[in-house]
């Protein structure tokens, strides 16, 4: 009688405890009492003043690249803020950067050109892809290893290339927008052929001094999902296998100032509005600020952004620290000081919990 009591406690203890050491707590979408809005801004890094961030890609150990628009430069954050800035790459012939992808164990495609701020010009013929192999960089603190970059492809046609994203990754097949042109290329990076492959109303730019047509561009299935930072709005279209389309673009939800984009695994899309200074989330046609806003008030302030990626260090015993609920968040310092010549910030990789709204 005492030896079932004892085992059926045993049995009991188990159920409770072992699944609370097996599996990590980790957040849930739904949560009861979700964070307030709007959600708090943490500052991982400050860059000079001056300095434009353009877009962000996060690494297999949490480690951010960001690339500068006012400098052909691509720079390695850490995540935590605790070790410093390093560069990885000046690219040649060029004045700036603009998107950066992924594909595979740390190899990203960064797209590099010549352009100015100061009259908000481009020099059209000047853009070009790249490939950066961090797989060895900065592994041995002693003895770092460069980063292996070498030229993809030149675009003697484009003007403004911008946005990237993978069309296949097993054939390596990117997407990429020219923001000016209000287009799209397919880049076949293992050999270097080059595509426009969609030319539609919807990417256009309005007729202005600088225009920027299509700006962020993801696939999602056998939809291209882009913005249209003019004509404020994101859009879809279906697409081929090969990128193409017979169909035109239609309108998902209009939203102001936006720029590049990540989406959620509850179907939501997060949008870095750069012209309205906040993070916003899209689900059906409806926009919420998350961060940031016109008073940017006790949240933080979020001046300019750019791109947004989340985290990808996951919750395991060994290692409990995570931030794949942590959306990353490169910022220009503040797109309306460029245009009035009174630059007085840099910009930032700044970072907001989003666990409620992953």
């Amino acid at each position: 009688m005492h030896f079932c009591t004892l085992f059926s406690l045993v049995l009991l203890f188990a159920s409770l405890v072992i699944p609370s050491l097996s599996t990590p707590s980790i957040p849930s979408d739904f949560d009861l009492f979700p964070l307030p809005l709007p959600l708090p801004v943490k500052v991982v890094h400050q860059f000079p003043v001056g300095t434009w961030l353009e877009s962000l890609a996060v690494r297999r150990n949490g480690k951010i690249l960001t690339t500068a628009l006012t400098s052909p430069e691509l720079f390695q954050v850490d995540n935590r803020g605790k070790e410093p800035v390093k560069l990885v790459h000046t690219f040649p012939d060029a004045t700036g950067c603009t998107g950066i992808v992924g594909i595979g164990r740390d190899v990203f495609y960064v797209i590099a050109g010549k352009l100015s701020l100061s009259d908000f010009s481009t020099v059209p013929g000047s853009w070009s892809v790249y490939r950066v192999d961090v797989r060895h960089h900065h592994r041995h603190t002693t003895n770092p290893k460069p980063a292996q970059v070498s030229l993809v492809a030149n675009f003697p046609e484009a003007i403004l290339l911008n946005g990237i994203t993978v069309l296949s990754r097993h054939r390596k097949w990117l997407l990429i927008s020219d923001s000016a042109a209000g287009l799209v290329y397919r880049l076949e990076a293992k050999t270097g052929k080059v595509f426009k492959v969609l030319d539609d109303p919807l990417m256009k730019p309005n007729s202005t001094a600088f225009g920027i047509g299509i700006n962020g561009l993801k696939v999602v299935g056998d939809l291209l999902f882009f913005t249209n930072s003019n004509r404020k709005i994101l859009a879809r279209i279906p697409i081929e296998k090969e990128g193409t389309s017979r169909h035109s673009a239609t309108l998902v939800a209009r939203i102001d100032g936006p720029d590049d984009f990540v989406f959620t695994k509850a179907k939501g899309i997060l949008v870095a509005q750069n012209g309205a200074d906040r993070l916003g989330r899209v689900i059906g046609d409806t926009v919420t600020t998350l961060a940031g806003g016109a008073t940017h008030g006790a949240g933080g302030q979020l001046f300019g952004p750019t791109a947004v990626q989340f985290g990808r260090v996951k919750p395991v015993i060994a290692k409990p620290k995570s931030d794949w609920m942590k959306a990353y968040i490169s910022t220009n310092g503040g797109t309306e000081q460029y245009s009035t010549g009174n630059v007085t910030r840099g910009g930032t990789i700044s970072v907001v919990d989003v666990r409620d709204y992953r």
